[in-house]
């Protein structure tokens, strides 16, 4: 059976039907933008919308998009709302000519200044009584290429239109200090009101893979315990677009297996596809010791665990030492080693509290499989012939 059910559900360009903890961020933007659905003769509106990459603001724009013209379309009103990528179309001209495209209007090749293209565009708008909400995501693109003049042409368009602007913006960037590269002209005709978008937690990654797992993927194909896994991993860039890109990457590694579950060993496959965190040369240079831990680590978390205790990893070194026929080192320089390991990259430590049972620490791979690192390892001792590879 496999372990897809709906894999397009994973794409970049799937927009879900809710998106978790942006709520609050779509009910301002049907605020700011409600006198196009209310006002006879509505005002100019502009929103900027901010945040880091992965923080949603694409998927939200567009979902706001989809919410307001099905709003409209139920109270009569003719709202359009389309979404350009300025990274794609970096001049103010392409952006019009898609703009017009999007709306059938028919314009000649070739001849048309940006001012021309626009007065035909707002002309169309106020004979189909149609009001327009142009979003521009990655807005520095544009203002890169042509500096302010775009923006301010946008917002003045349509401003002795006799039904009221009809022509609203909604502009998505990084981060705020984009303004400091308008003029003043242009500053003073912004106006409008930022929404900013703060990056996700640890928890809020999870809990988002799991409402996109039980789209994308038939139901117990993959466990809390991979989806938590996936989303420690994710939290460092605290990235939703990557950790999703994660999820879909551990998918397709375990329907390359004929596997019906998604198990921790195709996640940490995913994780050295995108970033490929060890290599096999930074083996070498490692100490016996760190070896060792290293290979116990492995053989532990290669039964498709996602992370085991401090206290299992150490009792299978004390193991691993009795093969290789050396003596093992107590708790207090193992703990040291594990700590420079993850100081190296090699893997990651995380200290939890556990109510009336103390505090344990977890140890887990952040960017290699257990069985690849576990095989890399032993080729090296095999390689020396004995104990001396470590």
């Amino acid at each position: 059976m496999p372990v897809f059910k709906h894999e397009e559900k994973l794409s970049p360009e799937y927009v879900p039907d809710k998106l978790l903890f942006r709520e609050g961020e779509m009910q301002l933007l049907m605020s700011f933008f409600s006198s196009l659905l209310t006002d006879d003769k509505p005002f100019h509106v502009r929103v900027y919308l901010s945040g880091a990459v992965g923080t949603g603001k694409t998927s939200l724009a567009k979902l706001f998009g989809q919410t307001i013209e099905d709003k409209s379309k139920k109270i009569g009103r003719r709202i359009r709302f389309l979404h350009v990528n300025c990274r794609i179309h970096k001049s103010l001209y392409t952006i019009l000519r898609k703009a017009a495209e999007q709306l059938d209007i028919d314009l000649p090749r070739r001849g048309f200044s940006d001012e021309d293209i626009l007065e035909v565009l707002v002309n169309f708008l106020s004979s189909n009584k149609v009001r327009l909400i142009l979003c521009l995501d990655e807005v520095e693109a544009l203002i890169a290429e042509e500096g302010a003049a775009p923006i301010y042409l946008l917002t003045r368009s349509g401003e002795d239109i006799e039904e009221g602007s009809l022509l609203s913006l909604l502009l998505i960037f990084r981060e705020l200090d984009f303004l400091e590269r308008l003029d003043i002209q242009t500053l003073s005709g912004m106006g409008g009101s930022n929404i900013h978008l703060n990056e996700y937690d640890k928890q809020q990654l999870f809990e988002i893979l799991r409402y996109r797992a039980s789209e994308a993927f038939y139901k117990n194909a993959i466990s809390d315990e991979v989806l938590e896994f996936l989303a420690e991993a994710a939290s460092e860039r605290k990235d939703a677009r990557y950790a999703i890109d994660l999820l879909w990457r551990s998918g397709k590694f375990a329907e390359a297996e004929g596997s019906d579950v998604v198990t921790a060993e195709h996640a940490r496959k995913a994780l050295a596809s995108v970033y490929p965190t060890i290599r096999r040369e930074n083996l070498f240079y490692l100490s016996r010791d760190e070896k060792l831990i290293l290979l116990a680590a492995a053989r532990a978390l290669s039964v498709n665990k996602t992370q085991v205790t401090a206290a299992e990893v150490f009792q299978l070194y004390k193991l691993v030492c009795e093969e290789v026929r050396s003596e093992a080192k107590g708790y207090t320089t193992f703990w040291e080693t594990l700590q420079q390991l993850q100081e190296l990259g090699f893997l990651r430590l995380s200290v939890r509290s556990e109510g009336s049972k103390g505090r344990k620490t977890y140890v887990y791979l952040p960017g290699i499989p257990a069985v690849l690192l576990e095989q890399e390892l032993l080729k090296g001792f095999s390689r020396n012939h004995g104990p001396s590879a470590f």
